[in-house]
């Protein structure tokens, strides 16, 4: 898998999300976990598609906690970008701030180093800044 993309900067995980997520699944509401090793290399894709417009606080974590924990798990460790997909404009919701709260929470308490908490929308991407979650 040496020919996976390196996740280094904002500009590379941009364009992995760009690539990566087809036109059909960015109007739909899911979430992608995506598992990166210690160097930030991609190496497994797991998207959770047809989720409710608005999850709870402990749904969010405990989707974020069975993939985190898997991170945690691995004696080399690895990183985790959480990608949320749905309609809409690419401006922060209330749903989306409960996913970024609770990524950050997660692997904050299992040691899991996260990349980032990013929106995928049919007409744009963003990353979620914490003053767009407060």
């Amino acid at each position: 898998m040496s020919d996976s993309p390196v996740l280094d900067s904002p500009e590379a995980i941009d364009a992995h999300l760009a690539t990566a997520i087809e036109p059909w699944e960015r109007g739909r509401h899911g979430v992608r976990f995506v598992l990166c090793d210690a160097d930030n290399q991609v190496r497994m894709h797991c998207p959770v598609d047809d989720l409710p417009p608005v999850a709870e606080p402990a749904d969010a974590a405990q989707a974020i906690s069975v993939f985190a924990k898997a991170l945690a798990d691995n004696e080399d460790g690895g990183t985790l970008l959480v990608v949320l997909t749905r309609p809409g404009s690419s401006a922060v919701s209330d749903p989306d701030r409960v996913w970024f709260h609770a990524a950050y929470q997660v692997c904050a308490k299992l040691g899991v180093r996260l990349l980032g908490v990013h929106l995928v929308t049919p007409a744009d991407q963003r990353r979620i800044l914490l003053d767009d979650a407060l």
